[in-house]
């Protein structure tokens, strides 16, 4: 097969001499351009039909899969069969094969034998043998031909000008017909004093765009991405021998708007990020925030997942983890947990949903089982939504969602028969662990484990992180004993600690409390962040007026402007008292103010007898912390 010509056709197979190892596929054929995708992982290219042919005959492309004889078409077949009939025997019985005089006799004496009605012309014959010996004596070549007339319809300057216009006008993201390609056509012509007789009409310009490859135009419509999902075939399944072996983890954006739990406020959609295992289909780990996709919500969900045998719920230490693809999962943070716990971590390829197909398909699953039937759900899109108002009907926080969620796939999906696997989630996990446990750590292990690690340096036995000082007494021993550079373990969801490894001895790990613990108390960094830059923008009198006070105030300035936008952009809430967080009302011991964030708080020194005190809205406060 590898020396026959063969006409390239949708569904061949071939391979490049250089790289036997690589079968591609023919997936389109269309305007002399050959689309063909690896059957391994579906990677599309395109080759154009002159250039293939070049390179099949150099002997650079070799085929695979290419049948010979037409044998799922019987009725083709027949008819291969019958020319190739007439084609060989004056081949073996005349010597001038082509002469219509000799074939005239031959073709009676075939047709009696074959008892053929209709038997073909000498000239008809004579063609046949031409080609078949044109084409290297491919029998393929016989089969029928497409009936209808093969000259041009127009002159190449009128094709050349449909084809520009094709580009120009159809093959656009925009809206187009077309009427529109012959509308700008019509235009093209009067320009160049071109007879309006020689315009195609509809017609022939819809059969024109039929012949373009769906993919070139899909693309053109809606992207390289989505064209690339579409005409890509699903791929080989993913095997996974026993429980934990292979684990998906992604972020999905759920179909509902959550609430503030302390001022009733829509914050909007929150994210959930989740982790399958594809021998069981068993949930091992999940993770709910209002923050993206990110390496530190992976890591929580590693963290979740390594410790809910704890709880006896199916997880443990995976063997092999597929997370989201991006940048952010290339960072030492998550290759530093997977190195540790012995995990391979193998990105997924950019636009291959292939490669996390049961993760995918749970997303599916859940947002009809459980999330839509919530009030203050956004459904799928505008047109299942309809006049249901998402905001006015939100009720839940995002600690009642996680619940919500939590029961749901516990009690509902764990215990449901799953479709591909004909097994319960739950049942499967503990036939499946019975042979072989799942290791898993402590939540203290976990806790110190899953974090962001940083060097500092220890300075009179502390150290500080983005702005943030933590001290540690067991730092100064460190230092005393001229250690001076650290790692320090940062959890970027909560800044009120950080764990320190001494590098002496990594068995010795080390907390440091931060020294401003009113202010970061279930501070995420992301929150740290922002407040510091509001916190520059305050003038240096205001710093100086503040004092003490200067972090409080930047989150409460991104807490009032928060607010604002809210009551702007729904002019017909009314306007809400926002009780500040816990970190104000221990400022100091007997310090409980509730301020009304309507209104921009009057920060002044007062007069010459109360020039030792500040007020803070209608709240008076003296310098040295006492009312």
């Amino acid at each position: 097969m590898e020396n026959a010509l063969f006409l390239p056709q949708p569904g061949y197979r071939f391979y490049f001499a250089e790289h036997p190892d690589y079968i591609f596929e023919i997936a389109s054929i269309a305007l002399n351009t050959i689309r063909y995708a690896a059957t391994i992982g579906g990677k599309i290219c395109t080759l154009d039909l002159n250039e293939f042919e070049s390179r099949y005959k150099s002997g650079e492309i070799i085929c695979s899969f290419a049948p010979e004889k037409l044998v799922l078409n019987p009725q083709c077949s027949q008819d291969i069969h019958r020319k190739e009939r007439y084609v060989l025997t004056a081949l073996q019985q005349l010597e001038y094969p082509t002469s219509l005089d000799q074939l005239s006799p031959l073709i009676q004496e075939i047709a009696t034998s074959l008892d053929d009605k209709s038997p073909p012309s000498p000239r008809t014959v004579a063609r046949w043998i031409f080609k078949y010996k044109s084409y290297s004596h491919n029998k393929l070549f016989l089969k029928n031909e497409h009936k209808g007339n093969h000259s041009l319809r127009f002159s190449p300057e009128v094709y050349q000008i449909l084809n520009q216009t094709i580009d120009e006008v159809y093959l656009k993201p925009e809206f187009r017909t077309s009427k529109d390609v012959r509308a700008c056509m019509l235009g093209k012509f009067v320009e160049q004093g071109i007879a309006l007789n020689h315009l195609p009409s509809l017609r022939c310009i819809q059969r024109h765009i039929k012949k373009i490859d769906p993919y070139l135009i899909l693309k053109a419509k809606k992207g390289s991405r989505i064209a690339k999902k579409s005409f890509q075939a699903s791929g080989r399944s993913i095997i996974s021998p026993f429980a934990l072996y292979m684990v998906e983890i992604d972020t999905h954006y759920l179909d509902v708007i959550v609430i503030d739990p302390k001022t009733n406020v829509a914050l909007g959609r929150p994210f959930l990020a989740c982790a399958i295992d594809v021998h069981t289909r068993a949930i091992v780990g999940t993770y709910i925030s209002m923050y993206p996709p990110s390496a530190t919500t992976t890591l929580a969900v590693i963290k979740d997942m390594v410790t809910r045998p704890n709880q006896d719920l199916p997880g443990g230490i995976p063997s092999i983890i597929i997370p989201d693809n991006g940048v952010e999962f290339k960072n030492n943070s998550l290759a530093r947990v997977c190195d540790q716990l012995k995990i391979t971590l193998t990105p997924s390829q950019i636009g291959t949903p292939n490669n996390k197909p049961h993760i995918e398909r749970f997303f599916s699953t859940l947002t009809h089982g459980i999330i839509q039937k919530l009030p203050g759900t956004t459904f799928s899109n505008p047109s299942e939504r309809g006049s249901y108002n998402s905001t006015k009907n939100v009720q839940f926080t995002i600690e009642q969602l996680k619940k919500y969620i939590d029961m749901w796939i516990n009690e509902i999906y764990h215990c449901s028969i799953h479709s591909m696997t004909g097994n319960a989630p739950s049942v499967m996990w503990q036939s499946a662990i019975t042979d072989i446990k799942p290791s898993h750590i402590t939540e203290v292990d976990a806790k110190i484990l899953c974090r962001r690690p940083i060097e500092r340096t220890i300075h009179h036995g502390q150290v500080q992180v983005d702005g943030l000082s933590y001290f540690s007494h067991a730092l100064t021993t460190l230092q005393a004993k001229g250690v001076k550079k650290v790692t320090v373990m940062i959890d970027d969801l909560d800044l009120n600690e950080v764990y320190i490894v001494d590098p002496n001895d990594m068995n010795v790990v080390i907390q440091a409390d931060s020294t401003n613990q009113d202010y970061t108390s279930g501070l995420s960094r992301i929150i740290h962040i922002e407040v510091q830059k509001r916190k520059k923008q305050l003038s240096k009198l205001d710093q100086q007026k503040l004092g003490k006070f200067s972090d409080l105030f930047g989150l409460y300035k991104l807490l009032h402007e928060i607010q604002t936008d809210i009551i702007k952009k729904k002019p017909k809430l009314k306007p809400i008292k926002l009780e500040l967080p816990l970190i104000l009302q221990n400022i100091e011991k007997n310090l409980s103010p509730i301020v009304d964030i309507q209104e921009e708080p009057n920060i002044e020194v007062l007069s010459e007898n109360k020039k030792n005190t500040l007020s803070f809205g209608s709240l008076e406060v003296v310098k040295n912390g006492k009312i």
